[in-house]
């Protein structure tokens, strides 16, 4: 009896364990891939967690901020981080799972003001609005080497500032849903201010990532097992289509 109480202990505790709560961390303003509302983190990527965390018996704790905030809390071990992009200083940093999500990352110009984009080449001499602290994949930073970046804190000021002649295009996404979502937030832009370029300049992998000092690569590999499942089974497409 007292070794049959001993690993009832231990089967309960290790549930426990596995039912940990894990907190994570993300960009608040990311309509409609992540972003919060009243408080509530809402979006594309969320469910996509919470979907993995029912598979998995674990309950993820979202926690969004700007991107800049979100980066460092995770950089420094406090929770992980989803929505992140993949480049060779990062890897450094984070343990990293399979893609969860596909950014579309869009040159979006001001209607009249269209240029060619074949190449990185032909962003040379432009002023490009970008999100702060935001890198979209090893493409992306390729590109950077190209343009003038003009960093900001939202797709709202950028779009504002592209409007304005300030800036020569703007970097949204994800996708043309995301510069709808911006422009409805306001009566001073409207959608035939602006026309997308036919190229985008990335199409970015999101991840969840975990620092290094962590040490989640177990979970990691246990994720990726349900976040595959997820793929197969067509759930990952019918909650991004929800968007």
């Amino acid at each position: 009896m007292k070794r049959l109480l001993i690993a009832l202990f231990i089967f309960l505790f290790s549930l426990g364990c596995l039912a940990e709560k894990i907190e994570i961390n993300g960009n608040a303003i990311k309509q409609p891939k992540i972003w919060q509302e009243e408080g509530i983190a809402r979006g594309a990527l969320v469910d996509i967690m919470h979907h993995i965390g029912q598979k998995m018996g674990h309950q993820f704790e979202h926690n969004l901020f700007p991107w800049k905030r979100a980066y460092r809390r995770s950089e420094t071990g406090l929770g992980g981080i989803v929505g992140i992009s993949i480049t060779e200083e990062r890897l450094k940093i984070f343990d990293y799972s399979d893609p969860l999500y596909y950014d579309e990352v869009i040159l979006v110009v001001q209607k009249g003001n269209e240029f060619k984009f074949e190449h990185f080449e032909d962003l040379q001499g432009k002023i490009i609005g970008v999100c702060r602290g935001c890198a979209f994949g090893r493409e992306y930073v390729k590109a950077r080497k190209f343009f003038t970046p003009d960093e900001d804190n939202n797709s709202l000021q950028r779009l504002k500032k592209l409007k304005a002649g300030r800036i020569d295009a703007a970097i949204i996404s994800p996708g043309e849903a995301a510069l709808n979502l911006e422009i409805a937030k306001t009566n001073s832009l409207s959608r035939d201010d602006f026309s997308i370029l036919p190229k985008p300049i990335a199409r970015d992998p999101n991840y969840l990532a975990f620092s290094k000092k962590l040490n989640r690569k177990g979970f990691l590999a246990a994720f990726n097992k349900s976040l595959k499942e997820a793929f197969e089974s067509g759930e990952i497409t019918r909650i991004v289509n929800r968007y």
